[in-house]
């Protein structure tokens, strides 16, 4: 679900809450469910199960709960964020004595699904692990970008503006020329108008055969089955054809890369409103007013990891997912269906991320992870860094050059090294680093226990944010 179905649902949560005691309030943690009955209606049930999360009616809900008797005062979702907040108030024990305050929040993110009700810090019901930390709303797109990225079919460009998700991308790539009055429309956040866009419900018709409906709730009959030769088929097309249009867009990575470090190279200064590449030819550079060449070039580096990796997986993905499905496929959403594809590919036995110079760094899973990497793996030549007098993963920065590293994806790979240690929690982290040639196993070591020579040592602060940065998956 995304920021702006979650916006609109959150207003449509309040109009059916607000003012409510809550009769069922239930935080189901191995069903991994939360559903309130409250005000008006029927119970609705947030199904944090699957990576889709589906928000649908309830009418059977059981009476009680952990939330059960407070009152519902507000719904809302932070702007341009994937949280439900719905803030709780209940009398106190005593005449006279001050109301007691509690919030629930839900995390509505794919890969960090999650709900807790608290109450002056006491965590009274949990559904998932941590919430996430809050995300900064992205900017607003300006007319011009949004014309000119529709126009040249740029979803990635798209993407980094508020409230726009995959399907508002297709939205206003189809139509050029209503691109950017759609868009004013999606951020105005005027009243939704709710449609079905295939099997997703969405806040405005973002399809050219949307059915309007009269609520981003699922209705208790509202059944879709999914059989061979129904909606499962027509998902599975659709995603291959995300995938195949993905992969097309992503065969420009060379040349945005060759436009990166031409902006980097100009250092600080404001970016032009065009550059002269390698090959003698100009490019037109995409940038805001007075934004700096190296901030463009940071931007593009973030583009073209994700066009690099789209062109090292996706053919085997394409090729997994167009196979013919099992079965029990046709009941799986289309999500999971590319995750499984995904899965049948080989995999490594340590974590893999890209620095923002685009290099490779490899990040170990434990001790016997961290020996496969490190003597197997990795070449001589690589730099391997590891946080000093920690516990923690050994980190392979793929760079066989004779001359240092670049010192930003020095920095980047020590902050893996740093986040994937014991000392994750400390302030400043001392960072060992060399090359691979000079680390050698000790004779009878333990997994993971290695020799060191030869090493410097940088210091970092662990950063979750440029972890998740990095990501190369």
């Amino acid at each position: 679900m995304d920021s702006l179905t979650v916006y609109h649902l959150a207003r449509e949560l309040h109009e059916r809450w607000r003012g409510g005691v809550i009769r069922a309030g239930h935080l189901e943690r191995e069903a991994r469910r939360v559903i309130i009955s409250a005000g008006q209606g029927a119970a609705v049930e947030v199904d944090l199960s699957v990576p889709d999360v589906v928000v649908r009616e309830h009418p059977e809900a059981p009476s009680g709960g952990a939330l059960a008797g407070w009152t519902v005062e507000s719904v809302t979702a932070p702007e341009d964020d994937r949280r439900l907040i719905v803030a709780l108030a209940r009398e106190g024990k005593f005449r006279g004595s001050e109301h007691k305050r509690a919030l629930l929040e839900v995390s509505l993110i794919p890969n960090a699904r999650a709900a807790v009700a608290h109450e002056s810090g006491r965590v009274m019901a949990r559904v998932g692990g941590a919430l996430p930390v809050r995300s900064e709303p992205r900017p607003t797109l300006s007319d011009g970008l949004i014309a000119s990225a529709s126009e040249k079919g740029d979803a990635q460009l798209l993407m980094q503006g508020r409230w726009v998700s995959a399907i508002v991308a297709r939205w206003l790539i189809a139509d050029p020329e209503l691109a950017s009055e759609r868009y004013r429309e999606i951020c105005a956040l005027g009243a939704a108008r709710p449609a079905r866009c295939g099997i997703a419900i969405v806040p405005f018709p973002l399809c050219a055969d949307a059915v309007p409906c009269d609520s981003l709730i699922v209705k208790a009959d509202d059944v879709v089955v999914m059989v061979a030769g129904t909606p499962a088929d027509a998902r599975r097309d659709r995603a291959l054809d995300r995938m195949r249009r993905e992969l097309a867009l992503a065969s420009a990575a060379p040349r945005l890369r060759l436009l990166a470090d031409a902006l980097m190279s100009l250092g600080d200064v404001p970016a032009p409103a065009r550059v002269r590449l390698g090959d003698d030819t100009e490019v037109d550079v995409e940038r805001a007013e007075g934004e700096s060449a190296v901030k463009v070039a940071e931007r593009l580096y973030d583009d073209v990891r994700s066009m690099e990796r789209a062109l090292a997986s996706l053919p085997a993905r394409i090729d997994a997912f167009a196979r013919a499905p099992a079965a029990s496929d046709a009941l799986l959403p289309a999500t999971q269906l590319e995750r499984q594809a995904a899965a049948r590919g080989s995999s490594r036995p340590f974590r893999t991320y890209r620095s923002s110079g685009g290099l490779e760094i490899w990040v170990g899973r434990g001790a016997a992870s961290n020996d496969t990497l490190t003597f197997r793996e990795s070449s001589p030549r690589d730099v391997w860094l590891h946080a000093r007098d920690a516990a923690g993963a050994h980190v392979v920065l793929r760079w066989t050059n004779d001359d240092p590293p670049p010192a930003r994806d020095l920095e980047e790979a020590a902050v893996l090294a740093a986040w994937h240690s014991k000392s994750r929690g400390a302030g400043l982290v001392p960072v060992d680093w060399t090359r691979r040639k000079y680390v050698r196993k000790s004779r009878g070591g333990a997994p993971g226990l290695v020799l060191v020579s030869r090493a410097e040592t940088i210091f970092v602060t662990p950063d979750e944010r440029v972890e998740r940065r990095l990501r190369d998956t």
